[in-house]
Order: C-alpha cells, then sequence, then structure tokens
C-alpha cells in the first residue's frame, strides 16, 4: 500500500479537491469562532488564543519547532507513544518576544534560545534531542500503525507537511479545524471522557448553527470563509492516531475510549485509503488573514 501522506499529498497536489469543489452544488453553512489555539513545539500542549494570523503555512507560530532525535534523526512525536508519551506532559508558549517557552511536568520553564536547553529538555525526555525551528529536508516522524487501539500496532515512518509550503512541522495540512457538535457527538457516546479540544490538537473549533455532528466529513473541497477576508480551503477529514488517547498537561488523563468512540461514530472514506477514523477537517489556507474568537464562519457547499 502506497503511503498514506503521498496519497493525501497526490490528491492535493493533482487539484482532485478543487475538481470536487467545481463540481459541487452551491450553499451555505453558517457558524461561529468559540476557540482557537496553536501548538509551538510539535507533540507538546499549546496554547489557546483570543485571536490567530494565518498565512500561507497556517496559524503563525503555530508548530514552528519540533525535537530532533539524536540518535534516530527522526522527528520527536507522540504518534509513537512508547517513546515520546512525556512530550504531552510539557506545554509551549510563544513570549512577546517571540521566543518560545517550555515548561515541564515539575515547572521547570526552558526557554528555547538558552545554551542548556537541549540539555535541559534531553533530562526531561531520558533521551538526547536537540530544538530546532528548520524543517529538515525528508523530516519524517515514528508512528504507530494500524491506529485503532492505542500502543497497539507496529512502528513506521511518516513524512511531515507534505501538504504544507513553508517551515514547519504539522503533520500534513496547514490547518486542523473541528465542529463544537463533532465533539459534543463523541461526548454524549462516552459520557466518562472528556471531550476536551486539546485533546485533537486544533487550531480552530466551529460552533455551526446547524448542531449535526461530523459536518467535516461532507466539506471537502469546499472554502471556509471566516470574518469575510480569511478564507481556508478543506482538504480532506482528519484521520486520527493515538494522541486523542494520551494523557495531555495536567489535567487531561489517559483514555482508550476516546479513539474507540470516534471509530464507532465516524469511520469515513479518505481519498482512496479505505475508511479511516476521523475527527475534524485538514485546510490549505487561501487568503491569509487574522481570525479571532466571535468571528462569523461561512462553508460554501
Amino acid at each position: 500500500m502506497r503511503d498514506r501522506d503521498q496519497l493525501l499529498l497526490a490528491h492535493l497536489a493533482t487539484g482532485a479537491v478543487a475538481d470536487i469543489l467545481d463540481s459541487a452544488d452551491l450553499g451555505v453553512i453558517m457558524g461561529e469562532v468559540v476557540w482557537l489555539g496553536r501548538y509551538p513545539v510539535k507533540s507538546m500542549c499549546g496554547e489557546r488564543l483570543i485571536e490567530a494570523r494565518l498565512d500561507a503555512s497556517g496559524v503563525v507560530g503555530d508548530r514552528r519547532c519540533a525535537l530532533i532525535d539524536e540518535e534516530t534523526g527522526l522527528v520527536a512525536s507522540a504518534k509513537n507513544p512508547r517513546r515520546w508519551h512525556a512530550l504531552l506532559s510539557m506545554t509551549a508558549r510563544h513570549e512577546p518576544d517571540g521566543r518560545v517557552v517550555v515548561t515541564g511536568p515539575d515547572g521547570e520553564q526552558i526557554h528555547t534560545g538558552a545554551p542548556t536547553a537541549n540539555s535541559a529538555l534531553s533530562r526531561a525526555l531520558g533521551r538526547p534531542v536537540r530544538l530546532t525551528d528548520s524543517l529538515p529536508q525528508d523530516a519524517s516522524m515514528e508512528r504507530l500503525t494500524p491506529q485503532t487501539e492505542p500502543g497497539a500496532g507496529t512502528v513506521t515512518h511518516s513524512s511531515l507537511a507534505a501538504g504544507t509550503p513553508g517551515n514547519t512541522f504539522v503533520d500534513f495540512a496547514a490547518v486542523h479545524v473541528i465542529t463544537t457538535a463533532t465533539l459534543d457527538a463523541l461526548a454524549r457516546r462516552h459520557p466518562g471522557g472528556r471531550m476536551d479540544p486539546r485533546r485533537f490538537r486544533p487550531n480552530i473549533v466551529v460552533r455551526l448553527d446547524d448542531p449535526a455532528p461530523f459536518a467535516e466529513n461532507t466539506w471537502q473541497g469546499q472554502t471556509m470563509t471566516v470574518a469575510a477576508q480569511t478564507a481556508i480551503r478543506i482538504v480532506a477529514p482528519t484521520p486520527r492516531c493515538a494522541v486523542p488517547t494520551l494523557a495531555q498537561g495536567t489535567d487531561l488523563p489517559d483514555d482508550p475510549a476516546v479513539l474507540r468512540t470516534a471509530a464507532r461514530l465516524n469511520r469515513v472514506p479518505v481519498f482512496d485509503l479505505g475508511k479511516l477514523t476521523c475527527v475534524g477537517a485538514y485546510g490549505a489556507v487561501q487568503r491569509e488573514g487574522v481570525l479571532r474568537l466571535g468571528d462569523r464562519v461561512m462553508i460554501a457547499t
């Protein structure tokens, strides 16, 4: 089977998504931006925002940095939780001067520009790493497959940022969008869990006027316009890995049922990859701009 990321990239590059848009019957879905977030260091917890600037690479400052495993040369990612689960116990934020500060589970603050940053991060993770803000050529990471059960499966390699211009460490596309209706549907099916947006690591959470869950499945090839200026072309539903099941920060516990719940409710075709467990949608920035909480959203369908 061809690599999943290469298949996604092939559809993006050949304009298959645009063809869907050209042939669609036009309609309008309305909603509102209710949550914004970015994750300055890949696989670490991030920060909520009141406003976010979008450029071609996504939310400015999102996944701008990552850790490189000094032993393998691979990008450190919690998609292989056997090795990198501890990344999710760390929180990264941008300072006003543009520097990134990492806070460890013990409260230690690591300033990424400090000469001791790499040694402090290596000590915290128990493995030699170095921080970088430069995406290596042919950057790749480890992930567990299949992804239907957290911790199960075998380790494979996956490319990064295949569908995104610029120099960021996103998995594939520049932007990740989820609706509140989708989160609510997961919570109803798994009432003992916490379907906090942070589990799914989106950039944008939208509350639609029509609260139908998993509406994101139908947006492929459509354009989401925010505040009548910023435009995001929806590329595909977002296939899920084990990360939403993992403990994050200090208040989100491990919850293996999160992924099982999503698999029961929403396995959908993604291009020619077959049916995958999906929550949310990937997007590519068509028109740059600033997003703010409360901005109105229009999706042409």
